[in-house]
């Protein structure tokens, strides 16, 4: 069986994210080669971040490793190399300029410690769904959510009929799976007036979003409650929620949106956020895997139509989101319905 040197070209090995069956050995040894490469694009990545050679300000190579990972960044097209070194290639260079760079490294450290999980170099904790996966993990993955809490503070309050006023005057947000804090803690922080409960079903994720409150100063803002949405049982104190598919269980999350709607004011809204189950088939598989390992629920935007409708809710849509942002969908409780 012939050895595929590092230095040869691969087989295969140039088009990773298609599906197209590869015809030999060779081919499929190509397509892993060019799949580990790209694990270590990413890697280089967190590594600049670490090191602080790439920073908003763009990159400051200072040792012989910061430029390999530079250079292994150039081969994927975010760095170009010219006459006065590395820079950043001009779409990396439009990401680095604004808060997405941090929330983008958190979102890839979050990534490659549940791959880590999922290989067995990171042990597992004794559990399933987001349970098995460590607390430093738990922080990454909640660190990345904080430009969500942020988005729905603004371009949903001031963009969904009524939240606008409502927010002006304080106003009551249900954050779902609220994890370590930091999405309600945007929340808070993005608009001052308003209060905020939290809910989950794990503790160790509760014990670190009470960190996030006292790191904050947010106490008397944000409630945290070890709480499962389908046992939620408010009744029209909500004005806007917030429910992450893809982190609660199918058999709950149909239940849990008819308890949400009992719990928002009329005219109060629903943003579910659901995975992406369309365009690259790579993406699509990998996204329905992770929702699987989280025990959550892959939602379709047929589908989360028709969970919402059959709850009572109207006035469905999709919010416009950011490129690689989850899909967001957004429907209403009317001032005087009542459930279906």
């Amino acid at each position: 069986m012939k050895i595929l040197m590092r230095d040869e070209p691969r087989e295969g090995g140039t088009m990773v994210a298609t599906n197209e069956p590869v015809e030999s050995a060779d081919a499929a040894v190509g397509k892993l080669a060019a799949l580990e490469d790209g694990a270590w694009a990413i890697a280089a990545f967190v590594h600049l971040m670490r090191t602080g050679a790439l920073t908003n300000a763009g990159l400051s190579l200072s040792s012989p490793e910061d430029s390999a990972a530079a250079r292994t960044l150039e081969a994927v097209g975010l760095v170009v190399e010219g006459e006065g070194g590395f820079r950043l290639a001009p779409g990396f260079s439009d990401l680095c300029s604004d808060e997405r760079l941090e929330i983008a490294r958190q979102a890839t450290t979050s990534s490659l410690r549940q791959l880590a999980t999922v290989v067995g170099i990171l042990p597992a904790e004794d559990s399933d769904g987001w349970a098995v996966v460590d607390d430093a993990t738990l922080l990454a993955q909640g660190k990345s959510s904080a430009l969500g809490g942020r988005m729905l503070a603004t371009f949903a309050v001031q963009g969904l009929d009524g939240l606008g006023a409502r927010f002006s005057e304080g106003g009551d947000f249900l954050d779902v799976g609220v994890g370590v804090g930091e999405l309600a803690a945007a929340f808070c922080e993005t608009l001052p007036s308003s209060h905020v409960v939290g809910i989950d079903v794990l503790p160790r994720a509760l014990d670190l979003a009470q960190r996030t409150i006292e790191e904050r100063g947010l106490h008397g803002r944000l409630e945290l409650r070890n709480q499962a949405v389908q046992e939620l049982d408010d009744t029209e104190r909500f004005d806007l929620a917030f429910m992450p598919a893809p982190f609660i269980p199918e058999p709950s999350f149909g239940t849990g949106v008819k308890r949400v709607w009992g719990a928002l004011r009329r005219g109060g809204w629903l943003v579910v956020a659901a995975g992406r189950f369309d365009g690259d088939p790579l993406a699509v598989a990998v996204t329905r895997w992770k929702t699987l390992r989280a025990g959550g629920t892959a939602l379709a935007a047929d589908d989360a139509r028709a969970v919402l409708e059959a709850a009572g809710f109207v006035e469905f849509h999709a919010l416009p989101v950011p490129p690689g942002s989850p899909s967001l969908y957004a429907a209403r409780r009317l001032q005087t319905s009542s459930a279906t």
